[in-house]
């Protein structure tokens, strides 16, 4: 390997953990405003509308939230007592190519679920593992701010 090689790998590693950080900062901005505006909130349906606007706007437009007898991006409803969240197929019809989903239990036992589908780069530049990563971190905050709790494959 040539000295200019090694080089421009070297300078190629420093730049991409540049931008990761700089990608997982816009992530923990946007974690930070979902708190300030769960703040406001105490309604646990308010705030998971809260968070169902920030995911669709910042991280997929392919995203939907059912909890109790409120559904939110979604173009169907299925699996037992309609809890589980199916976004609508895109125009084009694919869907993203990563998949998150959560189960949703509130305090007062009501249930619910959230799925989203990504193709990075998306809005933010994200890698796969960086949106799984900002999806779990959003979704615990808003399992936590309906007084209960997310389930999430690892």
């Amino acid at each position: 390997m040539s000295t200019l090689n090694h080089t421009e790998e070297k300078f190629s590693v420093a730049l991409e953990s540049i931008q990761s950080k700089r990608r997982i900062e816009r992530v923990l901005e946007a974690a930070n405003a979902l708190l300030d505006r769960y703040a406001t909130q105490r309604d646990p349906e308010e705030r998971l509308k809260l968070t169902f606007e920030l995911l669709r706007r910042n991280f997929t437009p392919e995203v939907a939230i059912v909890f109790g007898s409120m559904a939110l991006g979604t173009d169907g409803l299925v699996g037992v007592a309609g809890t589980e969240a199916v976004p609508p197929l895109p125009k084009g019809g694919r869907r993203g190519a990563t998949v998150f989903h959560c189960k949703i239990h509130g305090l007062d036992g009501t249930n619910g679920s959230l799925t989203a589908f990504y193709t990075a780069p998306g809005s933010m530049g994200l890698t796969d593992a960086e949106w799984l990563a900002a999806m779990r971190l959003l979704v615990g905050i808003s399992g936590l701010g309906v007084g209960g709790q997310v389930t999430c494959p690892a």
